[in-house]
């Protein structure tokens, strides 16, 4: 790297580990792949930084959080919650599902790659618990 980013240069080799990790296992990995890694990637900096918040460690977060930025650079630009809660609506006003495993199922295929799990199930637990 010309810039001599060493923070940046660090994050983008631990990118290039973890995607390398998995080759191991898994040659030849497809795009889609790569993406999920990177989206766990992008999970476990989530948590880091959570945990390094609540433990007072403002240093190690901001260093975690450069390294979320870094990694959501190279994700797909994912949904906004205005726009999950329509599609999730949408899916449960056609299919109305029996179960709220049957609500995710649906929904997760309907909003595909381009939301996470976490944020559908919240809207999904919304939806299920204001019909009630």
């Amino acid at each position: 790297m010309k810039a001599r980013d060493q923070a940046r240069l660090d994050a983008l080799r631990l990118m290039i580990s973890a995607i390398k990790y998995i080759e191991v296992d898994t040659p030849n990995l497809s795009d889609e792949q790569i993406i999920l890694v990177l989206k766990k990637e992008a999970k476990k900096r989530r948590e880091a930084i959570e945990a390094y918040k609540a433990a007072g460690r403002d240093e190690q977060a901001k260093q975690e959080q450069y390294e979320l930025d870094l990694i959501e650079e190279y994700l797909p630009k994912a949904m906004s919650e205005e726009d999950v809660r329509t599609k999730v609506e949408e899916t449960l006003n056609a299919v109305k599902p029996d179960n709220f495993g049957m609500a995710m199922n649906a929904c997760m295929k309907a909003v595909g790659e381009g939301a996470e799990g976490a944020m559908v199930a919240k809207i999904v637990k919304e939806i299920f618990n204001h019909k009630s």
